[in-house]
């Protein structure tokens, strides 16, 4: 928006504005350049003053936007995790939190209205002054008949036509501000270093060969470059080939972080996480992601029926017809299917817009077993599920699944009741690691958790 008001309305008011205080003092300057040089000292010191509070207003405007993507990502997270808060009574907190932020936010924008308060009207309290100067020198060089009245009445017309300029000069910086705060993130975003396959492809019989090696994490830490503090904290656990590994964690205790970790889309630290004996740091990113492949919790869905976004994720598209009805129904999809007029053929509309949001998730879990991978990770692709079907999808997944690994990233606990070892994650900080009957004996957070959503799922039940 401020990009687009920038080279809109703010080059048209500086245009005009440029125009007039170009051309009208050269006319005044004609007139009487004594009057003239006196008339421009209001205006200088004015301008003087107003540079002062221009470039404090584009340190506000950036810190404003800066709060403003903080609140906006804050509110995006809480919404994508609103059974977590329900289940787990958090509403206050997140209304605190939230409240914090609105008051940041707020301040910020208080800061930049007190400074256009105080420094815009600065260029109209100048014009005013220049208006008296013209009145009173004016009247003293027509009494000394140096200037003629008509002389005084063109060089007073012609002040005015500098009032509107002037006005504008305190819209054009704001627009200017903002639009200059716009440049500048839309520049970081071209700008951003683009990630380059620094590493050299593997052959087929490589790739092969990583089948049945122990993805290990080894006293992971990891910070965003804006964020000061650590998003995980000396994390470290193993998944062996064929077992299935839970993690548990609130909003913010960095699952998904770790999730982008696990699989490369973020520049992870060397010697932090290992394939076997090998750094995946050494790996190609486009190799590392034929052994792990993740389900993401928001899948994007093709304008194209059912079967043609399960068979996207095949690099085979000779796969058999029993293959695909068989992914169907281990998804908990088939049902469903049957139940369109079109079956499979359906087409599912721009990002999966004629299905519900548990089957979008489950057409992207049929869409990850076509051809599982050594290890796959559902990163919360259950959440807008009901227990029940999210029992059953677990329970087809882990008897069809016997050597793959799975790592489940869920916020309920019913999700990892059937995990060989559940990890629970707090603040970026591993705080207990078991399997489920151990996590109810030692950890009072996975206890509280599984009390507080098992009164949840009786209550649905009732």
């Amino acid at each position: 928006g401020g990009i687009r008001l920038l080279f809109g309305v703010g080059f048209l008011q500086f245009f005009n504005a440029f125009l007039a205080l170009s051309l009208t003092p050269l006319w005044m300057w004609r007139i009487s350049p004594e009057l003239t040089l006196y008339s421009v000292i209001p205006i200088s010191i004015a301008f003087v003053i107003f540079r002062v509070g221009f470039k404090r207003m584009k340190v506000l405007h950036l810190e404003h936007m800066q709060r403003l993507q903080s609140l906006s990502a804050k509110l995006m997270s809480y919404l994508s995790g609103i059974d977590l808060i329900k289940s787990q009574q958090m509403s206050p907190w997140v209304l605190a939190e939230t409240e914090k932020l609105n008051q940041q936010l707020l301040q910020c924008r208080m800061k930049i209205t007190r400074i256009q308060v105080f420094f815009m009207p600065v260029l109209d309290y100048a014009n005013d002054v220049m208006k008296i100067l013209i009145l009173g020198l004016g009247g003293y060089m027509l009494m000394n008949q140096e200037l003629t009245l008509g002389e005084i009445t063109a060089f007073l017309t012609y002040s005015v036509l500098l009032a509107m300029p002037l006005m504008q000069l305190g819209r054009i910086a704001t627009i200017y501000q903002r639009g200059m705060v716009g440049i500048q993130s839309a520049q970081t975003i071209l700008n951003a270093a683009v990630p380059e396959e620094d590493q050299s492809a593997l052959s087929n019989e490589q790739v092969k060969s990583l089948q049945g090696r122990t993805f290990s994490v080894r006293n992971l830490s990891f910070r965003y470059k804006a964020e000061g503090r650590l998003i995980l904290d000396d994390v470290s656990f193993d998944i062996p080939s064929g077992r299935k590994v839970g993690i548990l964690g609130g909003i913010g205790a960095g699952k998904t972080t770790l999730v982008n970790c696990l699989n490369h889309h973020l520049d992870v630290p060397e010697n932090a996480i290992y394939l076997g004996n090998d750094d995946i740091t050494t790996f190609s990113r486009r190799d590392l992601r034929r052994y792990v492949k993740t389900i993401t919790q928001d899948p994007y869905l093709f304008s194209a029926t059912i079967e043609e976004n399960i068979r996207f994720g095949a690099s085979d598209s000779n796969i058999d017809r029993e293959h695909l009805d068989d992914v169907l129904e281990l998804s908990q999809l088939a049902s469903d299917v049957a139940r369109f007029e079109q079956g499979d053929q359906t087409l599912v509309g721009e990002k999966g817009i004629m299905l519900s949001g548990g089957q979008k998730q489950r057409l992207s879990i049929a869409r990850a077993l076509l051809e599982p991978a050594d290890l796959i990770i559902m990163d919360n692709v259950l959440s807008a599920v009901d227990y029940e079907t999210e029992r059953n999808i677990l329970q087809g997944l882990f008897s069809r699944l016997d050597n793959q690994s799975v790592l489940v990233v869920s916020h309920r606990v019913n999700a990892l009741e059937y995990m060989d070892e559940v990890i629970v994650l707090n603040e970026g900080k591993i705080i207990a690691k078991g399997d489920h009957k151990t996590l109810l004996k030692t950890c009072p957070y996975y206890l509280e958790t599984w009390q507080l959503q098992q009164n949840e799922s009786e209550a649905q039940s009732c």
